[in-house]
């Protein structure tokens, strides 16, 4: 720890002559009250969050509301009919437009790089908050359904981990609280998943499942 007056400035520190007539003055047009109202917002208590507020969440609990009416037309280009005959790049690219679109709903600061990976087709995607890259698995781009189950889901995490950098509301809280105490699903040398329920029902989990569920319904999707 730091203390003022030891360390590399003491001499220059203990040299200088204070002249408190030099200290300039201001005039400020602030009233006590909204001084007052400031501070009360810089020290206000951080809300207590417990672990009961992160597990056990069910993507039923969730609602949004977004303004969605604009993205039916990418959307309808994510039908199974019309996907198989673009080309690879043109699917891509469609990939790349729904990243923006979304990441513009969810107001992200930027738009994450999206990234293709190879991996078992179980592992759809991720999004690795310290580079900001969305990972899709290069298998999905045959699977326009999982992309659209995917990709909102991830954004979701993105939107989550902004919120938990700089925390305001309660359910930021509960985002950083989650974030911290993060459940992984474990594998056995068998192959068997263990702690996948406690995974799953974690709230930024729960969370981004209900919030990819907007653009997986039938109004959305032909």
């Amino acid at each position: 720890m730091f203390k003022f007056g030891e360390g590399t400035l003491e001499n220059e520190i203990k040299d200088t002559e204070m002249s408190f007539s030099e200290v300039p003055m201001f005039n400020s047009d602030i009233f006590p009250e909204e001084a007052m109202a400031f501070w009360d917002k810089q020290f206000e208590s951080v809300p207590e969050i417990s672990m009961k507020d992160i597990l056990n969440r069910s993507e039923d609990e969730f609602s949004f509301d977004y303004d969605l009416s604009n993205m039916k037309e990418l959307m309808d280009k994510f039908d199974n009919s019309k996907w198989a005959d673009l080309s690879e790049d043109e699917r891509m690219d469609l990939v790349e437009q729904l990243v923006s679109k979304i990441a513009d709903i969810l107001g992200l600061n930027e738009i994450p790089e999206v990234m293709y990976f190879e991996d078992d087709p179980s592992n759809c995607g991720c999004y690795y908050s310290d580079l900001n890259i969305l990972g899709i698995n290069i298998c999905e781009l045959s699977d326009p359904k999982e992309l659209i189950n995917t990709i909102p889901h991830e954004l979701r995490h993105a939107f989550q981990e902004q919120r938990a950098l700089n925390p305001e509301t309660e359910m930021d809280y509960k985002y950083l609280t989650n974030f911290k105490n993060y459940i992984s699903p474990l594998f056995t040398e068998n192959g068997d998943c263990i702690l996948f329920t406690d995974y799953q029902d974690q709230l930024v989990e729960a969370e981004s499942r209900a919030f990819a569920n907007l653009f997986s319904g039938e109004e959305m999707v032909a």
